[in-house]
């Protein structure tokens, strides 16, 4: 009986799991080396310990009730986040009461779970889900308008085989495209970035400028930026930055006197500049409005004539999936600047 006691709890001590036995009075009375390692606490500190103690003031009360249903009821189940020597771990909390021969209550007993990668990746479900229901929405509004002025061009082009009108409806369907192309991209990057590698951010960023039309615009030679990034994901982030950028600087002379715009002077300019929590982007074109901020991330909002309201979007959505998170600012010359914030993990 004595070995296989030692056996047992050798056993126990095997498991990544945190293994536990609390006494009557809900006072920690077992407990397997898993638990020193998370709260970095000797055995002293951790005997007689109550249960709520090692969690978020927020989850103490679901804890207390749990330790309530243990007792009544013979078992229980609940999540809690503690605060941990691996970061904040959100743990799947299980309890089954413990009786004597003579049917006494001695306690109760239960594992605890690391379910963090597990919460984070149904977080990340969720908000594609709420994406997808969103561009439902949006679907009916946003397409119903350029699908009715090219129809209604068509039918008159039809009738005078008038160029203009051919025109109209030409550009009502690259819109349409448009629109359809940002849409199916803002889905696909709606899940997790799966395939992330070390990447130079100024390679990423070069390769994008030249994919979008800049006109006159010029990118300030970018420093090197290593992160841990989805390539093709972080190229589409720069690509809608950049037209962002320049479909949103300043009109033709706007700023720039007679003598600059015949000396050739650029329309805008573009930076990318590390930070210390991770990389900016910024322009010297017009800015964005202190209380346009937070809008412009929202799907389907533009200001431009010609834009389809999602290229901010799906940089938010790109980040997201990153980790990352993204907030618009004002630049040192007043243009706009995006700045990215990577978590600590994530940078090289």
């Amino acid at each position: 009986m004595e070995d296989q006691c030692r056996v047992l709890a050798a056993a126990v001590e095997t498991l990544d799991d945190v293994f536990y036995v609390y006494d009557a009075d809900g006072k920690l009375a077992y407990w397997n080396a898993r638990l020193n390692e998370l709260f970095d606490l000797t055995d002293s500190e951790l005997s007689g310990t109550a249960p709520t103690e090692f969690f978020v003031a927020d989850d103490r009360a679901a804890v207390e009730a749990a330790i309530d249903e243990v007792f009544e009821s013979g078992q229980t189940s609940v999540e809690a986040r503690a605060e941990t020597t691996e970061g904040v771990v959100t743990f799947e909390l299980s309890g089954r009461l413990l009786t004597g021969d003579d049917g006494t209550v001695q306690g109760f007993s239960g594992v605890g779970r690391d379910i963090t990668d597990r919460r984070e990746r149904e977080w990340h479900l969720q908000r594609q889900n709420e994406r997808l229901t969103e561009f439902a929405d949006l679907l009916a509004h946003d397409l119903r308008t350029p699908l009715a002025v090219t129809s209604g061009h068509l039918e008159l082009a039809a009738k005078e085989l008038s160029p203009e009108r051919i025109d109209a409806a030409r550009d009502g369907l690259e819109r349409l495209e448009a629109i359809i192309d940002d849409m199916r991209t803002a889905t696909r990057e709606g899940a997790l970035a799966t395939e992330e590698q070390a990447v130079n951010i100024a390679d990423v960023a070069t390769t994008a400028w030249n994919h979008v039309e800049t006109g006159s615009a010029v990118l300030e030679p970018p420093p090197p930026i290593l992160v841990e990034a989805d390539p093709k994901r972080l190229l589409r982030l720069f690509e809608n930055i950049f037209v962002n950028a320049v479909t949103h600087g300043p009109e033709r002379g706007e700023r720039a006197s007679g003598e600059d715009r015949e000396a050739g002077t650029t329309d805008i300019t573009v930076r990318l500049v590390p930070t210390a929590d991770g990389f900016a982007v910024e322009d010297d074109g017009r800015g964005i409005d202190p209380d346009d901020r937070e809008w412009v991330f929202e799907p389907g909002a533009s200001q431009a004539a010609d834009g389809t309201g999602f290229g901010l979007y799906i940089v938010r959505t790109i980040a997201e999936a990153h980790g990352w998170t993204v907030r618009a600012t004002a630049a040192e010359h007043g243009g706009a600047r995006f700045e990215f914030d990577i978590d600590a993990d994530t940078a090289c």
